[in-house]
């Protein structure tokens, strides 16, 4: 009785993580599977046993080969600590566009031309701001120390929905923000001054 029983929940959570809607972006072998590194300098991006890595210098962005509206994003983030001597003064910076335009701007650093920012430096994580986002907190949102400790994994899940904008970080929403505007566009993966790793990265498109 009790094998069955357990044969029945591997089963059961099997069929659930086959129907949840979540498609995986993490690359098996090379990263152009569902990303583009044409947006940043040449080495900046690398797969490492599984994981994305940036080396934070030369900055650039890594972009999805899709553009998306309404969505679910999640994914873990991650800042070396070796050789940081700034904290808890300053702390890393990192994190995801979405909503980001093809169009690049013409200076140094090349991000896209517009965007909405969801931020993953380490003291602001979890802001938003930018693409005409309207309502949601800028700069710090959660203490240091009130989420993962430096060099450990942080959790984010940004969900859209024609324009709004809702942000939890390690299970908790902590931001929100509506109006954003262009509402559709690439997902792009920031290098931005210090080695950043990002994993688990995955994506349910909602429907309109």
């Amino acid at each position: 009785m009790y094998r069955i029983l357990f044969l029945l929940s591997l089963c059961t959570a099997f069929t659930w993580a086959q129907s949840d809607g979540f498609v995986s972006l993490m690359p098996k072998a090379n990263l152009s599977e569902f990303w583009t590194t044409e947006t940043s300098p040449p080495d900046t991006w690398s797969l490492e046993n599984g994981v994305i890595a940036a080396k934070g210098n030369p900055q650039g962005v890594l972009r999805s080969l899709k553009t998306y509206k309404n969505f679910v994003l999640r994914f873990d983030i991650r800042f070396k600590t070796e050789g940081w001597t700034k904290a808890p003064k300053e702390w890393p910076n990192g994190g995801v566009f979405i909503f980001a335009s093809k169009e690049l701007r013409e200076k140094y650093p090349r991000w896209p031309k517009s965007f909405v920012e969801i931020q993953g430096h380490y003291g602001e994580i979890a802001s938003a701001f930018n693409g005409n986002l309207k309502g949601a907190i800028r700069f710090e949102v959660v203490k240091p120390d009130q989420h993962g400790p430096f060099g450990e994994w942080d959790h984010l899940e940004v969900t859209t929905h024609n324009g709004e904008v809702r942000i939890k970080l390690n299970g908790k929403e902590v931001n929100k923000g509506t109006g954003a505007d262009p509402m559709e566009g690439y997902i792009c993966l920031q290098s931005e001054g210090w080695p950043v790793y990002y994993r688990n990265v995955e994506i349910k498109v909602l429907p309109d």
